[in-house]
C-alpha cells in the first residue's frame, strides 16, 4: 500500500475545513450567451397599467359597442334564432380591447374597406344581386367620351379616392415622412380613373352613369366574393396576353391548326447540354435542346435547336418537334406491332409488344416518348451504348418504320384477317 494515500487523504480533509471564498473562481465560458439566472425573460405581450386599462376600456367601448335592444330586435327579424345565438358567442369570444392593441389596419391606397356598419354591400364578404338593364330608369343611351370629358371624369374619380384616403381634406403642409405616402396615393387615385369605366363612356342620363361605376351590373359580378380591383384585372389582362412569336404563327398556317390544340400538345424537352465552337474570334458557347412533342393519341416528333440564348433555342427544337410530328401505328392503340430493333450510331434499341395492362417498363427516355405517342404496354432494351441521343432518335425511327401485317399480306399477295376482329366481334380481351 502507498504510503501517499493517507497523507492525500488528510490533506482532503484539512482542505474541507477551510473556508471557500466568497466569489467563485472565474473561470473562462465556451458560449457568450450569458447564464439563465442573469437573462431577463421579456414578455410576449406588454404590460398595461392600471390606468392604462381604464382608458382601454373606454376605447374599446366606443370604437366596438355591444348590440343594444332595437339592434337585436332588428337582427331578429332577419336572422333566425340559432344564428342570433351564434353571433352572440362571437360577440363574447372576441375582445374588443385585443383588437385596439394588437390589431392592425391596412394604411396603403389600395386598402379594402374591411370594417363597415353592415349597411352597404360588401364585395368582398357579400354577393350583390345581378341587376340588369331593365333597373335603369330612362333613356340608356351611351357615347365615347371625348377628351375634355374624359380629363374631367378622371379628375372626379380622383378627388373622390383621395377623398377616401384624406377624410378630413388634405392638409396645406405634409411632412417630409408622409410625402412618399401622399405621391403614392396621387398616382392610385389618377390610375382608378383612367381606369374606371366613366372615363371612356358617358351619357346624358345621371342612372346610366350611376350603373357604369355599379359593380352590380358588371359581367363578372358572379365571380365573386373575391378582392377584386380594375388595376389587377388590367395586369392580368396584359399577363395573358402573350406576345406572338411570327415563327409559331406561320406554323401555325402551315399545319391549319388552331392555338388551342397547339396548347394541348405534350411537349418534353429530354436533353440539354452546353457545346462550343471554336472560331477565329474564340470560343462560342452555346446551349443544343432535344424536344419531343406528342399528342397523346398517335402523332410524335422530335426536334433539335442551338442558339447562344437558352430560350431562343429551347424555342427552335419546339417548333422542330412540333412540326416533324409523324404518325405512330398503334395495334389496338396501345402498342406496337410486333417486335422492332433499331441502331444509330453505337446505340442499338430493342422494343417489344406487349399484352394489354403490362404498362410501359422501360427507360424514362423511352418513357417519355412512348407516353407522348400514346402508347400504353410496351417494354425495350438498349444492350450496347446508351447516348441520350441516339436513343432518342433510334425510338423514333423504330415507331415510325413499323411494318405494318397488311402491308407484309399485301406484299406477299395474300388476304390478312384478323380472326379476333372478324368473329369475335372486336373482343380482343
Amino acid at each position: 500500500m502507498s504510503v501517499c494515500r493517507p497523507a492525500r487523504c488528510l490533506f482532503s480533509k484539512a482542505s474541507s475545513s477551510i473556508p471557500k471564498p466568497s466569489a467563485p473562481h472565474p473561470r473562462r465560458p465556451f458560449s457568450t450567451t450569458p447564464p439563465r439566472p442573469v437573462r431577463k425573460r421579456r414578455p410576449h405581450y406588454p404590460s398595461i397599467k392600471a390606468e392604462d386599462l381604464a382608458l382601454l376600456n373606454q376605447a374599446a367601448d366606443s370604437s366596438f359597442p355591444k348590440y343594444d335592444t332595437s339592434e337585436t330586435a332588428l337582427l331578429s327579424k332577419k336572422y333566425t334564432p340559432s344564428q342570433i345565438a351564434a353571433i352572440q358567442a362571437a360577440e363574447q369570444a372576441l375582445d374588443a380591447r385585443d383588437i385596439i392593441v394588437q390589431g392592425q389596419g391596412r394604411t396603403d391606397p389600395w386598402r379594402v374597406p374591411y370594417e363597415d356598419d353592415m349597411a352597404e354591400m360588401d364585395p368582398v364578404t357579400d354577393h350583390a344581386e345581378k341587376l340588369s338593364h331593365t333597373d335603369i330608369k330612362g333613356r340608356k343611351n351611351v357615347r365615347l367620351t371625348n377628351a375634355v370629358e374624359r380629363d374631367a371624369a378622371i379628375a372626379q374619380i380622383g378627388n373622390e379616392t383621395l377623398a377616401k384616403m384624406y377624410p378630413d381634406g388634405i392638409p396645406d403642409e405634409i411632412p417630409k415622412k408622409d410625402q412618399e405616402f401622399f405621391q403614392e396615393a396621387m398616382t392610385t387615385a389618377l390610375t382608378q380613373g383612367a381606369l374606371d369605366p366613366r372615363a371612356v363612356f358617358t351619357s346624358t342620363n345621371p342612372k346610366v352613369l350611376e350603373a357604369l361605376a355599379d359593380p352590380r351590373h358588371d359581367v363578372r359580378l358572379p365571380d365573386l366574393p373575391r378582392i377584386e380591383n380594375k388595376m389587377v384585372r388590367q395586369t392580368r389582362r396584359l399577363s395573358q396576353d402573350e406576345e406572338e412569336d411570327p415563327r409559331q404563327k406561320r406554323m401555325l398556317q402551315y399545319l391549319g391548326w388552331e392555338k388551342e390544340k397547339l396548347r394541348g400538345l405534350r411537349v418534353k424537352t429530354l436533353v440539354v447540354h452546353g457545346v462550343v465552337n471554336q472560331t477565329r474570334m474564340g470560343k462560342i458557347r452555346s446551349l443544343y435542346y432535344l424536344t419531343i412533342a406528342g399528342n397523346g393519341d398517335g402523332l410524335l416528333g422530335v426536334g433539335e435547336g442551338k442558339s447562344v440564348e437558352p430560350d431562343e433555342g429551347r424555342k427552335q427544337s419546339v417548333m422542330s418537334a412540333i412540326r416533324n410530328m409523324r404518325p405512330i401505328p398503334r395495334y389496338e392503340n396501345r402498342t406496337i406491332f410486333g417486335d422492332l430493333e433499331k441502331k444509330v450510331g453505337a446505340t442499338k434499341v430493342q422494343l417489344y409488344s406487349r399484352p394489354p395492362g403490362f404498362g410501359l417498363r422501360t427507360q424514362h427516355l423511352i418513357f417519355e416518348m412512348a407516353r407522348a405517342a400514346g402508347l400504353q404496354d410496351l417494354s425495350a432494351r438498349t444492350p450496347k451504348s446508351r447516348n441520350k441521343m441516339n436513343v432518342i432518335k433510334a425510338t423514333w425511327e423504330a415507331l415510325c418504320n413499323q411494318r405494318l401485317p397488311d402491308e407484309i399480306a399485301r406484299g406477299r399477295g395474300k388476304k390478312l384477317v384478323d380472326v379476333r376482329k372478324v368473329y369475335y366481334g372486336g373482343s380482343v380481351h
